[in-house]
């Protein structure tokens, strides 16, 4: 929990999000291999989560955006038919896209198209408490029970979906971060008052308030 602690005070330091440092914790504990496709990510950038998963006899990386920046970056729209081939892909990353995109079912088809049978893995994540963020054009929030509704709904199996984040106090810290970022130690110390609280509040309630307060909502699934 220190070290945990520690690591969050850092990043919050450097005016990285909260909703990106629960997401880049929970994609260290993941693991990719094979061929590997990133939506929302620019060759080279780095913020791509393909910088923290864990990596093991990689084949190919194919990084992907609707409007691409660079050459080496794939164009490909999750609201069209993708141009990957049918179970082709080991596994897809997608961090902080699928709220910029309207139609997320025919995202999760096609998604679930282009990974392998039976071992193809979803990898991602969606902001849940944070601003609204347009590129160009910021939809939908979802919960933890629409995910594993829709993932369910298109052809998935082995659904682990988690809510991060700690509860109410550090929702609106995170909330009110694009002020407090430009203060940076009383940004931390204002993260640790709500920290403390919400780990208060956390021993005298019996549901979990990560589950009524997230920040981030995580996946995984594989393809049946």
């Amino acid at each position: 929990m220190i070290k945990q602690y520690l690591y969050i005070m850092k990043l919050t330091f450097l005016r990285i999000s909260l909703n990106r440092i629960f997401q880049q914790i929970y994609t260290k504990k993941q693991v990719a291999s094979g061929f590997v496709v990133e939506f929302g990510a620019e060759s080279g950038s780095a913020k791509n989560f393909t910088n923290f998963i864990q990596l093991k006899d990689v084949l190919k990386i194919i990084y992907c955006d609707k409007f691409p920046k660079h050459n080496e970056t794939k164009e490909e729209d999750l609201e069209e038919k993708l141009s990957l081939l049918d179970n082709s892909q080991d596994n897809i990353i997608i961090f902080n896209v699928l709220e910029h995109v309207f139609d997320t079912k025919n995202a999760f088809l096609e998604i679930n198209r282009c990974l392998k049978s039976n071992t193809g893995t979803i990898i991602g994540s969606t902001p849940f408490m944070h601003r609204v963020h347009g590129a160009p054009y910021d939809y939908s929030r979802y919960t933890k029970q629409y995910l594993e509704k829709i993932l369910e709904e298109s052809n998935f199996k082995n659904i682990k979906v988690e809510n991060l984040g700690f509860g109410a106090f550090t929702a609106a810290y995170a909330i009110i971060f694009d002020y407090l970022k430009l203060i940076p130690f009383l940004n931390n110390i204002v993260l640790t008052i709500c920290l403390i609280i919400d780990k208060s509040i956390s021993l005298i309630v019996k549901t979990k308030t990560k589950n009524i307060y997230p920040i981030a909502v995580c996946f995984t699934a594989q393809k049946k």
